[in-house]
């Protein structure tokens, strides 16, 4: 029997977006048994809140929801799973049948609020997906990174949708298991702010991430791509949740946990250090 014909499904958001689209483009991989082929827009200039820091730029300075440096390292992640046909620059090519901007232009899907996977499946209801199941798998692989980050503890935070009353003094009792992943800058960022000297890991894409990701300890992040890279694998996981913008959601699956109180943070870090 010969293999269905992928469909072509449009988005032109950030990279953490994506990867919670995912969830959805694998439930209809599952109903249907036909593949995606993923076309991203590039260059779109990213709107978020007033004050808001988001490291991805174009040449003129601008910040844009995805460049071709961040695309480049986004695509090895999605063709890495079944579901995922190809991937496409999109140009207005025509043959859409999936537009996932349409949360942002025309369906009301409570954005920027509220779980950032289920926004998809409140514009499509035929896509819906349990999300206690993962919807990123990865072989077994023998590359470096993996024994790099074995009983690590991996730390990522951006500079945006962040909990300003937390204080992270107290990890220097953890420093010889902390390895930082982010850009150079919220690297020097978090090793100002907390005094803690730390290494940060060097990755040459996303899919060397998500391999990192899945084979530490455990993860401690913000709201970005690192944690839903985590969420999607079920990584055990300990979620920083925003004040003003809560659309990562704690508590699905295993040993996913969330805080907003530094209690919180402290707790679950204990749970999952023993």
């Amino acid at each position: 029997m010969s293999e269905l014909s992928p469909i072509r499904v449009k988005h032109f958001c950030n990279p953490g977006d994506a990867v919670a689209s995912m969830a959805a483009l694998k439930a209809y991989y599952e109903s249907t048994g036909r593949k995606v082929i993923f076309c991203q827009q590039l260059h779109v200039v990213a709107s978020y809140y007033a004050g808001a820091v988001h490291g991805t730029m174009d040449s003129h300075g601008n910040m844009v929801c995805m460049n071709n440096k961040v695309w480049d390292m986004l695509q090895p992640l999605f063709l890495s799973q079944e579901y995922i046909h190809s991937t496409e620059e999109f140009n207005g090519q025509p043959g859409i049948m999936i537009d996932i901007d349409v949360i942002r232009k025309e369906t009301f899907v409570n954005l920027p609020h509220g779980q950032i996977q289920a926004w998809v499946m409140f514009a499509f209801p035929d896509l819906a997906y349990n999300l206690s199941r993962p919807w990123i798998t990865l072989p077994d692989a023998d590359i470096p990174i993996i024994e790099e980050v074995k009983g690590k503890i991996i730390v990522n935070f951006t500079e945006r949708y962040r909990n300003g009353h937390i204080n992270y003094y107290f990890l220097r009792k953890y420093k010889h298991r902390l390895l930082f992943i982010g850009t150079d800058r919220e690297h020097l960022l978090f090793v100002n702010r907390w005094k803690i000297d730390i290494p940060r890991l060097e990755i040459k894409d996303f899919l060397e991430m998500a391999y990192a990701i899945k084979h530490c300890k455990y993860l401690l992040a913000n709201q970005s791509l690192c944690w839903g890279i985590a969420e999607a694998m079920k990584t055990p996981r300990v979620l920083e949740v925003c004040e003003y913008a809560q659309n990562c959601m704690p508590f699905v699956g295993e040993k996913s946990y969330g805080f907003l109180h530094q209690t919180g943070l402290e707790y679950y870090m204990d749970i999952l250090n023993d």
